[in-house]
């Protein structure tokens, strides 16, 4: 469909909806829905009114994505507190739905691969809202120091080629898993000394590297 007529279509709808909406607050159409049902309809239908812009745009700006998901993620969580689903778990789907954004920016456009950082960094933080305990917390660590592993691997295939994302990514991985150690949790157990041996290999390889195109 052209760009203009899409225009034109949601405009249409946006007006409706206005009117719709007018006719509520002044009492002129009186309908029994719970308000937490309603902004829920509204935001999930921002959510198609952004996928539908990023559509008509011909998947060429990116920008779209990241508004469009974040209103799913809030329909989501107005509607689990109308069915009662209350506490953390409805924030951490938000957060969570907060990094999908950016994720989802990375997968349809890779050439913005910076989009990695605050998906992993917000969806790291959505595990901690989840958990809520120290088992959260190192979870939240290792996510993030994953997600500077990630990058690094990434840029691996670009001609961005930077070693530092390895820095901040082992930093946090080892914190995390320290966490998990000295935790409730076994996990860190048995995870601890491997993971220790495998960051001392990754921070070995930029040198090999460079080692073996001087030679």
């Amino acid at each position: 469909m052209d760009q203009r007529v899409m225009k034109v279509v949601w405009g249409i709808i946006v007006i409706l909806l206005g009117i719709f909406l007018l006719l509520l607050t002044t009492d002129v159409l009186k309908l029994n829905i719970s308000t937490s049902w309603l902004f829920s309809f509204l935001f999930l239908l921002a959510f198609v009114f952004f996928i539908g812009m990023y559509v008509s745009m011909k998947q060429q700006q990116f920008w779209p994505l990241i508004p469009g998901v974040i209103m799913l993620g809030l329909a989501l969580l107005i509607a689990g507190e109308a069915i009662g689903l209350t506490g953390t778990i409805g924030a951490g789907i938000f957060i969570l739905f907060i990094g999908l954004s950016f994720l989802l920016v990375f997968i349809f456009h890779p050439s913005n691969w910076w989009a990695v950082i605050p998906a992993g960094m917000v969806g790291s933080v959505s595990l901690l809202i989840f958990f809520e305990n120290i088992l959260g917390v190192g979870l939240m660590l290792m996510g993030m120091g994953l997600t500077f592993v990630a990058l690094y691997i990434i840029l691996l295939g670009t001609e961005d080629k930077h070693w530092w994302p390895l820095i901040p990514g082992s930093i946090l991985v080892f914190m995390g898993l320290l966490f998990l150690f000295f935790g409730p949790s076994e996990f860190g157990n048995y995870v601890l000394p491997i993971a220790l041996i495998i960051i001392g290999i990754i921070l070995i390889l930029p040198g090999l590297k460079k080692s073996g195109t001087t030679s």
